[in-house]
């Protein structure tokens, strides 16, 4: 089955029978955030191993296996799979044909419309694919509208296009802009164009840039420093991380760009939105070091870092410099 973006919600609040979800695309804080969301509202919890089993895209042939193993203490099981792509097919086919009732969840990257997973979860029947694309600039002004809405504060008119044009990149990013308007404005609240520009004023936003650049070129030291410069500036490590989580989406589709033949300029040519020309060297620079496996494995490093900034406890700054800390000694090699 597959759902557009009207009927993605509805199914996910209460996906039936369902055996099978797919969540795919380029906007890897979208795809993070629907599959825990739904392993949560199934398994309950995503700290209960007797009702959730993680994978990694490597140990997809244990799926027929747990896709028919029983939940300790009753319920439907969950089985959630990172970072599957078509190597990975058979495995969900062979699950599929099991009589077990437990529900796999498996996430992936912009799976084309050639792609056989993708083609198995689009027109099995007990199987379903949503596709999570980075949002227009259309949209992203509707978007934070609701997000201030659901939260009971307002906003201008005005000030609403401003934010709309300086919001970019994945909808984790513009998720972390509502947060921080909604603590800045409180409940009732209606946020004007200054509001804008003391919230949204691109703190640390170049430095990040660097911290990023660095890591992903191979320069602990360079990173360090301009990490230590973002937080100085006022850049809130989740959303460092979630800056570090749309490169590396970037980088993932240059890469497979370049693996199919295209050089890396043009592979960087056709990136949305563009790279700002100060960063293009650098950029270039990262697709000759980092291949589509370890980039795979980088945002997975991320968004299991993001989870922990969230945790009781967390020190939110170090476990962004070790992040980046660590990328940088891998892309050093």
């Amino acid at each position: 089955m597959k759902l557009d973006a009207r009927q993605a919600d509805r199914f996910l609040a209460d996906p039936g029978a369902t055996r099978l979800v797919l969540i795919y695309g380029p906007d890897t804080s979208l795809v993070t955030d629907r599959a825990r969301a739904l392993a949560r509202r199934i398994a309950g919890s995503l700290d209960d191993p007797f009702r959730l089993a993680e994978l990694d895209a490597e140990q997809a042939d244990r799926l027929p296996e747990e896709a028919t193993a029983q939940a300790f203490g009753g319920g439907r099981k969950v089985i959630l799979i990172r970072d599957v792509g078509d190597k990975q097919a058979p495995s969900f086919e062979a699950a599929l044909a099991t009589r077990g009732d437990a529900l796999v969840i498996a996430t992936g990257g912009d799976l084309n419309g050639r792609s056989k997973l993708r083609t198995l979860a689009e027109k099995h029947s007990d199987a379903a694919a949503i596709a999570c694309y980075i949002p227009d600039a259309a949209a992203r002004g509707p978007m934070l509208e609701t997000a201030l809405r659901a939260a009971g504060v307002g906003i201008a008119r005005d000030a609403l296009t401003l934010a709309a044009g300086r919001l970019g990149g994945e909808s984790g990013a513009l998720a972390d802009a509502a947060e921080r308007l909604i603590l800045y404005a409180g409940p009732g609240g209606t946020i004007t164009i200054a509001d804008i520009d003391a919230v949204l004023d691109d703190q640390g936003t170049a430095s990040m840039h660097d911290a990023i650049d660095a890591a992903l070129g191979g320069n602990p030291r360079a990173a360090d420093h301009a990490i230590s410069l973002a937080i100085d500036e006022g850049a809130a490590a989740v959303a460092i991380l979630r800056v570090l989580l749309t490169e590396l989406s970037g980088l993932r589709l240059m890469a497979e760009a370049i693996a199919h033949g295209a050089n890396p300029r043009d592979a960087l040519a056709a990136r949305r939105p563009p790279v700002f020309f100060r960063r293009q060297g650098a950029v270039i620079k990262a697709a000759g070091i980092w291949r589509e496996p370890a980039i795979i494995a980088a945002i997975d490093r991320a968004l299991r870092a993001e989870a922990d900034c969230k945790r009781t406890g967390s020190v939110p700054e170090a476990i962004a410099r070790q992040t980046l800390l660590g990328l940088a000694q891998r892309a050093r090699g």
